[in-house]
């Protein structure tokens, strides 16, 4: 039997578990993506007995998206002002998850915009289409103009109806509106709530150009222009810059350009994916991605009942909290009443219960550390506080631990939580083997027989332990998983801690504890040529299933149950 080994655990990950369980619909992954290998059953050209249909120049369509083939690609092409062309493999998750999407925004742009048309091409058939456009993964989509094939448009949005339909609009439209008056300025910012306004002496500048070709791409806001020097002093904008300016708070953001003018396309694409945000962000499947994406790597999550007034006054109030860390820290608002897709498991990996709102847990990404305020001491003072802490770097982990079992020690296999742990295995005249393992972790399932053997050939030896710790409800300081099963050896006298790498059967269990924690030599080169064959199996698994929409996995990742 092998260990799993893990991903690491950042909160964010699980909030997408809950809230879609994949990546295509919120954009993250690249146009194309690594194709899988296709599976027997499913190879390019197989279709069992049935005959294939002539291919004429005549266009069908499914869904009211065009089917384009060899024959009839061109005509679609030239018959259609602007036609986005999606290029898939049958077998592709993330196509078949695209497909309702996809096939959404189709009905609704012929409905609606019909100089506007959408299509798709089986790449794995058209050899020759996917040649000419280089498609290299899928599914790439490519948007084709007043019927010119040589260099169509790489999509760049999101894959959801709406982004693909407003990311359409953006490139076949007007262009960015140009305000010209202070009531055209004051209508455009009053009716959305995120308002991008670029304040430009030239429109012909290339900074001005730059902010044209952003608003293009990103779909999330909207856009516009002015070089009048009434909107200038209406909003006290005294030189070339960008202000974005957000209803929901009430708020403003001002990005000025430096001295020469330029606009830096990184910084300000920065700019506007910190300052979008709301201070105190909900969650749901929609934000998701904007939470997921953000380069700010510090997260606080308020867990608010929103049915209860002081709970929700408390969270209004710590706006002023959000605002001061504005930048450096996320503020993300969980609603205990109606979850929106996060699953029990974002509770349980932060150690919240619904009776425990209103609460507070900050976590920091990059090192998976979590601090916590519970209920009774969260204010708006305590929280402030405790983010400076965060941010100093002085604060003090937060660990989860279910409660000590009145019969933990009753039977052979001790049961440890967060709470005991430290206590039972430092102490100095125990040898302690502990199995870290995972409730749904099919090993760890296999492994709990060998256990419960190995912990009662031991019961009547004083100074050997033999325990078992649910690593997805508890956590130490003193201790950090990355696989599960994972298991580890706490000799006696404080010696250093020992990882067990050998094979999980009793007999070898058995000569590791005899020998004082000391694994014969010829098991571990064994178990590293078996680790070894597993690393190349899992390279070659995790390759064929790059194309595949996430599912909630048994046990490679920790805490994704």
């Amino acid at each position: 039997m092998r260990t799993h080994t893990l991903l690491p655990v950042a909160l964010l990950g699980l909030l997408l578990l809950g809230a879609s369980c994949n990546e295509t619909e919120t954009g993250t992954e690249k146009q194309g993506d690594t194709p899988e290998e296709t599976p027997a059953e499913d190879s390019p050209g197989e279709t069992g007995d049935a005959p294939k249909k002539e291919k004429t120049t005549e266009i069908e369509e499914e869904n009211d998206v065009m089917v384009l083939h060899i024959n009839n690609f061109a005509r679609a092409v030239n018959e259609n002002r602007y036609l986005l062309v999606e290029f898939y493999a049958p077998w592709c998750g993330h196509c078949k998850q695209l497909e309702p999407a996809y096939a959404e925004a189709a009905g609704r742009l012929k409905a609606g915009e019909p100089v506007i048309r959408l299509a798709k091409v089986d790449a794995t058939e058209e050899m020759e289409l996917a040649e000419e456009f280089s498609i290299t993964g899928f599914p790439m989509l490519k948007l084709f103009i007043n019927g010119e094939r040589k260099q169509p448009i790489d999509f760049t949005g999101r894959r959801s109806s709406d982004a693909i339909i407003t990311w359409l609009k953006r490139r076949t439209g007007p262009g960015v509106p140009v305000l010209d008056s202070v009531e055209s300025a004051a209508r455009f910012i009053d009716s959305h709530n995120i308002a991008v306004v670029g304040f430009f002496d030239d429109l012909e500048s290339e900074a001005a150009k730059g902010f044209k070709q952003i608003a293009l791409d990103d779909v999330d806001s909207e856009f516009a222009l002015t070089s009048n020097p009434k909107v200038f002093k209406k909003y006290e904008v005294k030189s070339n810059s960008v202000v974005l300016f957000k209803k929901n708070d009430d708020d403003r953001a001002d990005f000025a350009l430096p001295d020469d003018g330029k606009l830096d396309k990184e910084k300000f694409i920065e700019f506007i994916a910190v300052n979008s945000l709301e201070l105190i962000i909900p969650f749901s499947e929609k934000t998701s991605q904007q939470i997921f994406s953000s380069s700010i790597r510090v997260h606080a999550l308020l867990f608010i009942n929103s049915t209860v007034e002081s709970q929700t006054s408390l969270m209004k109030e710590s706006k002023t909290v959000a605002q001061k860390f504005k930048g450096k820290m996320l503020f993300v608002f969980i609603n205990m009443t109606d979850m929106a897709g996060v699953t029990p498991e974002v509770l349980k990996y932060f150690g919240v219960s619904k009776g425990d709102a209103p609460t507070a847990r900050i976590i920091s990404m990059e090192t998976e550390k979590k601090y916590a305020i519970s209920p009774a001491n969260l204010t708006t003072s305590s929280l402030e506080e405790l983010c400076q802490e965060v941010m100093d770097g002085t604060a003090k982990p937060y660990y989860k631990s279910e409660d000590i079992p009145d019969d933990w020690n009753k039977g052979p296999v001790k049961v440890l939580v967060g709470k005991n742990f430290d206590a039972v295995v430092s102490d100095p005249t125990k040898n302690v083997l502990v199995e870290f393992y995972a409730p749904w972790c099919v090993h760890c399932q296999q492994l709990a027989e060998v256990w419960e053997k190995l912990a009662e050939k031991y019961v009547d030896h004083a100074d050997i332990i033999i325990a078992k710790l649910d690593a997805t409800a508890n956590e130490a300081e003193s201790f950090e998983v990355d696989s599960y099963p994972q298991i580890k050896y706490f000799p006696a006298g404080g010696k250093e801690t020992v990882d067990y790498t050998g094979k999980m059967d009793l007999e070898t269990l058995s000569k590791f504890l005899d020998d004082g924690g000391v694994l014969p030599e010829e098991e571990k080169d064994d178990e590293n040529e078996e680790d070894e064959e597993d690393d190349k199996n899992d390279e070659a698994e995790d390759e064929e299933e790059a194309d595949e929409p996430a599912a909630l996995p048994t046990n490679k990742t920790k805490d994704e149950l």
